[in-house]
């Protein structure tokens, strides 16, 4: 590639984001460059799970009915919750639904396959490239990617998107992401055929954690996905995810039942996460992506969907710019109303019921109460709202909102007793 080539749009970062927006732009004609660090096929670390709405865009990009047809991906039905005390409900939501809220799929298996998509699509892929800086020159209007010492030449665009994650190094040296990110998550993978977990997924509230959570979930390979999600508002501090990992391992009850005394599990690995959503993610001629701009959501720890809904909203944005001719700030703050409007404000929602939760995880001993008392029905609504299909105010519907109240009221008169006795 000529030094002196300049691309339309250079994406720094091809994790779903970067790929899923490099996808969307060359379907509309405009031709991005995307840079990534490794080399394909590589790992992140995440809990794997695809919602309904990051179902909609593999749909659209032709890869949920091959991972289906490869048997790589694998539909979580039956599941459900363990509340903090203890309160356990399974259930299956495809009986219920029709429908699977949630696949999940191996990271290392569903990056490659949404670049590779990209790159069918026409985008140019680069491996292997790390970038140490990025530079705009205002005389010249575009963007200079350096790439850190090697064989590599450096890049210019005249748009760049930063969808290099959480940590957003790149964007932090630019002054529009501060501060580092606010919580963690684990990751180990338990060996198919040695554990003894006879579900498909579910997620524990353990009191330690809470409003964070443990999930376990099979995968497509039998293998099963272990993990942790630790953010600021419980008692458990970050910097303790190794502890709380292992510990829940060996001491909680559903959990070490659920691996067994044979379960051969891999060494724990850990990544950050920036929630919430950032207060700036654009500037002139730059937009940000994925977890670099905090698209993740504060109670559940759910990123995937958002970035790519955001990657599409971002693709249209640029493809309006170009027709237009217009990159500045100003034209490109509408990505930021336009995201907020689509999932950023249930950010806001879910940091307050986190913190709520924090203080009062009853809460979630009261909805796995009632989900036995209701069944899967209920426990599907709940399920929407918690991955994204609904929105966070529908807690607050009468329907939900009373009988839990309710719940609570009987279950503190319950726990009260008993604590007495």
């Amino acid at each position: 590639m000529s030094e002196k080539t300049i691309h339309d749009v250079c994406i720094v970062g091809a994790g779903p984001a970067g790929s899923t927006c490099a996808y969307y732009l060359a379907q509309k004609g405009i031709i991005p460059l995307v840079l990534e660090k490794k080399e394909f096929p590589r790992d992140k670390i995440c809990g794997d799970a695809f919602t309904l709405r990051a179902q909609a865009h593999l749909e659209k990009m032709g890869l949920l009915q091959k991972l289906i047809g490869e048997n790589k991906g694998r539909w979580t039905s039956q599941g459900g919750i363990v509340s903090p005390r203890g309160i356990v409900y399974t259930g299956d939501s495809y009986a219920e639904t029709k429908s699977h809220l949630v696949i999940s799929i191996k990271r290392k298996i569903i990056d490659e396959m949404l670049v590779k998509t990209a790159v069918e699509a026409g985008s140019i892929l680069m491996e292997n490239y790390s970038v140490k800086e990025v530079t705009f020159n205002k005389n010249s209007g575009y963007w200079t990617i350096h790439p850190k010492e090697g064989e590599n030449q450096p890049n210019h665009a005249k748009i760049l998107i930063i969808a290099d994650g959480a940590s957003s190094r790149i964007a932090q040296s630019l002054g529009i992401i501060k501060g580092p990110p606010q919580a963690v998550c684990s990751r180990s993978y338990v060996k198919a055929g040695t554990y003894e977990f006879n579900q498909e997924g579910i997620v524990v509230m353990s009191m330690k954690l809470v409003p964070g959570y443990c999930a376990l979930m099979k995968e497509a390979d039998d293998d099963l996905v272990f993990c942790c999600y630790i953010i600021p508002f419980g008692k458990t501090r970050t910097e303790n995810l190794y502890k709380i990992h292992h510990d829940l391992i060996e001491s909680d009850p559903f959990i070490s039942k659920a691996l067994g005394p044979s379960a051969e599990i891999e060494e724990m690995k850990a990544a950050p996460i920036r929630f919430g959503g950032t207060l700036q993610s654009y500037d002139n001629q730059l937009l940000i992506v994925g977890d670099a701009a905090g698209m993740i959501d504060p109670l559940t720890g759910e990123g995937l969907q958002y970035a790519m809904d955001a990657a599409e909203i971002a693709a249209d944005i640029i493809v309006d710019a170009f027709r237009k001719n217009n990159f500045t700030m100003k034209f490109l703050k509408q990505y930021q109303k336009r995201w907020m409007k689509s999932f950023g404000k249930d950010f806001k929602w879910s940091t307050r019921m986190a913190r709520f939760c924090a203080k009062h995880p009853i809460f979630f001993d009261a909805f796995a109460s009632l989900s036995q008392k209701k069944g899967d029905k209920f426990m599907v609504e709940w399920g929407k709202i918690m991955t994204g299909s609904k929105r966070k105010l529908n807690f607050f519907l009468p329907k939900l909102a009373l009988p839990l109240v309710f719940e609570v009221i009987r279950l503190k008169r319950k726990f009260k007793k008993e604590k007495v006795l």
